[in-house]
């Protein structure tokens, strides 16, 4: 989903959310897998039947596009979901145990992996409803819009900053187009 299809929020979309949490995600698992995370026996065997499917499908996507299967290439090909998936409660002490706070070194002290998926998830409904062109008038956007900006900030102080000053979101919302 490119910035425009957020139904003119430029910038601060779902898409930049996305991408930020799942190379945060991806660092967790090379930190605690390896490079080659997508081979670890004992990663797979943490995986639910979603996760195992959707890393299948990235795998067959990347090979018959003859790319190589590399764990840059796999990142990128992961949905969303994958991604935000792997913060559910059952990752916690194998994943997150470890990693959060290196992973995710902004997160603020009162927050937890709990509090990623909850803003996580919430942001993937949202980014699916956009996709799948269903109507978003009647949501709460400027709440969606205050979820997807925490998430952004508690991964990317940086991007969040970058992006805020260029974010025209605020502006449509009070507007009401």
């Amino acid at each position: 989903m490119e910035c425009a299809d957020w139904r003119g929020f430029p910038h601060a979309n779902p898409k930049t959310t996305e991408v930020a949490l799942r190379n945060s995600v991806g660092k967790a698992l090379v930190s605690q897998f390896g490079l080659e995370w997508w081979k670890s026996e004992t990663l797979l065997g943490l995986f639910d039947r979603e996760r195992t499917a959707d890393l299948q499908l990235a795998e067959k996507r990347i090979v018959a596009r003859k790319r190589p299967l590399e764990g840059d290439q796999l990142v990128a090909s992961l949905s969303f979901g994958f991604w935000v998936g792997l913060l559910q409660p059952r990752y916690n002490p194998p994943i997150w145990g470890r990693h959060l706070r290196r992973c995710f070194p902004h997160l603020p002290i009162t927050e937890t992996r709990g509090s990623l998926f909850e803003a996580a998830r919430d942001i993937s409904f949202l980014r699916n409803r956009i996709s799948h062109h269903e109507p978003i008038f009647k949501r709460d956007l400027s709440k969606d819009f205050a979820t997807t900006m925490t998430l952004l900030r508690w991964i990317s102080p940086a991007t969040h900053d970058w992006v805020k000053p260029h974010c025209r979101v605020p502006q449509l919302l009070r507007a009401k187009p």
